[in-house]
């Protein structure tokens, strides 16, 4: 079929047409002129530092994602009990107290050094994604449950060191995609999960190409990695992980006009009616008293009062999502569309209750990238300082 595809694409290029427009000057001088753009998109090599910070952050997400149950789903909670009993449950049982850093940042509750809860599901009566090919209700069973964090917690500790990723990644791989597959096989589907455990699939197989193709001590961290292609290992991991995150932002933004016909933009304010489906999913999901809205503000606002007004800021969403993809171009873009994914992702938790931590702590660890941006700032004093230094010198000389 590959090879088809390539002798097809040979005679389009023989096609007379087709070459004489090649040949014209003004293609080659576009060529000429797109070149260095599209390899800018090949992004920046990260520095040591910066792969340090980013791998131990995202060992931590990881931790939270993982359906490890008592005493990691809510550890927190019990050491602050006995440093200073009450007082951590009184912030985060508050919502103004637990949001009080939002925005920019998270909720407090969900930086907290807490796990997801063990999975209880019994049956995956409808079975999604691979649920149709393997029997996942292991991951329910008691003595999985127990032996599942002698595995998890060692493995993200390697992950964390730089050591033994052939063996940890596919670990974590497994038990991230195949958890949340058991989640999703009840008859709901809950994708918060799923950009995490595509950048966990896009580092395994990175590792794994590397540890293949010969590089394999590099790989399990026992050398300092080479570069390949002007990247090492860890290189190239950051930079599939950056590609996973902007997919899929890409794909849920282009497939809404897609699958509308073009009119998700006319009608998009009609949001508003899933705001209420939402508000009260949540409410009889956790009995929570601050869902319990029989008609939410929010709905009102976007339904009656002002449809136009909402037609415009969720169209902004949308094209946000669909050239989140300029995010690669280089560091500064990356930023600055890292910190308006993050804004997008609380006005949908502000407006309609749909909250996506993980993708929210993802974007800070991978686009925005805060490490990076202390050093450049700290570098970019010391220059200064140094010029300024320069200058005086030989005046003071004179």
């Amino acid at each position: 079929m590959l090879e088809a595809l390539k002798d097809r694409c040979s005679r389009l290029r023989r096609h007379p047409l087709v070459a004489r427009c090649v040949e014209h000057p003004f293609w080659r001088h576009l060529a000429q002129r797109l070149r260095p753009i599209a390899r800018q998109f090949d992004g920046p090599r990260f520095h040591r530092f910066e792969i340090v910070f980013m791998r131990v952050l995202f060992a931590y997400v990881v931790y939270q994602s993982m359906p490890l149950g008592d005493p990691f789903s809510s550890g927190a909670m019990t050491l602050s009990n006995h440093l200073a009993p009450g007082k951590l449950q009184e912030i985060v049982s508050d919502p103004a107290r637990d949001n009080a850093l939002r925005p920019p940042l998270l909720p407090i509750s969900q930086m907290l050094p807490n796990s997801e809860a063990a999975l209880t599901y019994q049956d995956q009566n409808k079975p999604n994604g691979i649920a149709n090919l393997v029997d996942l209700t292991f991951f329910s069973k008691p003595a999985f449950i127990n032996a599942l964090p002698w595995i998890v917690i060692p493995c993200l500790l390697l992950y964390a060191a730089g050591i033994g990723l052939p063996v940890a990644l596919p670990l974590l791989t497994l038990f991230s995609i195949g958890s949340r597959t058991l989640y999703n096989s009840q008859g709901y589907i809950h994708h918060g999960y799923q950009m995490l455990s595509l950048i966990l699939l896009a580092q395994t197989i990175v590792v794994l190409w590397h540890t293949f193709r010969g590089d394999w001590r590099a790989a399990f961290g026992f050398r300092r990695a080479e570069r390949h292609q002007g990247r090492t290992v860890w290189d190239w991991m950051i930079r599939y992980s950056q590609w996973m995150i902007i997919i899929c932002y890409v794909i849920a933004g282009v497939i809404k006009p897609i699958r509308s016909d073009g009119e998700w933009f006319k009608n998009s304010h009609y949001i508003g009616i899933q705001v209420v489906k939402t508000h009260r999913q949540n409410y009889y999901s956790s009995l929570e008293e601050k869902w319990n809205i029989p008609e939410p503000e929010v709905a009102k606002f976007m339904l009656k009062d002002h449809p136009n007004l909402v037609r415009i800021f969720l169209s902004c969403g949308v094209l946000l999502e669909i050239f989140a993809f300029l995010a690669l171009y280089n560091r500064f873009l990356s930023l600055l569309i890292g910190f308006a994914l993050v804004l997008f992702h609380y006005f949908n938790d502000l407006m309609m209750g749909l909250y996506f931590y993980g993708n929210e702590k993802l974007d800070w660890i991978f686009l925005i990238n805060l490490p990076f941006w202390i050093w450049w700032l700290f570098f970019r004093r010391r220059v200064r300082q140094e010029q300024e230094v320069g200058e005086v010198e030989p005046a003071a000389a004179v």
